[in-house]
């Protein structure tokens, strides 16, 4: 039995999973650290888990957090969707700039958090000051929310369309 899930559902998967690729690339191109590197050993450190856990564990925050990021633009996405689509398409595009730049600004102190909760250290007495920096971190972030805003805004113009027996769409 296969696992079916509706049109959202899997916009928000793939919107959630290739930004979260996208993200990591784009550290990558950049020469800079990845994030999933650096919470994979912060982690493993501070829980004192195996050293080999910490690219499953860096991976597994990241795609966690790229996929409760792409589910909050979702939500609004949906919550848009009965206006017409240019109005809907613009709102869940400001939507995800103001996403794209709030989550850059808390992401470090969210980080300290995440940090100290998975590595068993409880609530940290001190956090990562807010990012108020524009740079990779905020650019980042606003090209992940950008990405989800195409795939999940737009791409329910594209999904689950009927097609005509021919192969082509039915649209004129």
């Amino acid at each position: 039995m296969a696992l079916a899930c509706g049109p959202e559902v899997c916009l928000w998967l793939v919107a959630g999973i290739s930004g979260s690729v996208l993200f990591w690339l784009a550290q990558v191109v950049a020469g800079s650290g990845t994030i999933t590197e650096f919470l994979g050993q912060q982690i493993v450190a501070a829980g004192g888990y195996p050293a080999r856990l910490a690219p499953l564990i860096g991976w597994a925050v990241h795609l966690g957090v790229s996929l409760a990021y792409a589910s909050v633009l979702a939500v609004f996405v949906v919550m848009v969707r009965r206006a017409e689509v240019p109005l809907a398409a613009t709102l869940a595009f400001v939507a995800a700039l103001v996403l794209g730049w709030v989550t850059a600004f808390v992401a470090p102190p969210a980080i300290s958090v995440t940090i100290a909760l998975l590595g068993g250290q409880g609530f940290p007495t001190t956090l990562f000051p807010f990012n108020t920096e524009p740079g990779l971190p905020l650019w980042n972030h606003l090209l992940f929310f950008i990405v989800s805003w195409a795939i999940q805004a737009l791409g329910p113009r594209w999904v689950g369309r009927p097609r005509r027996a021919g192969g082509g769409n039915n649209a004129a």
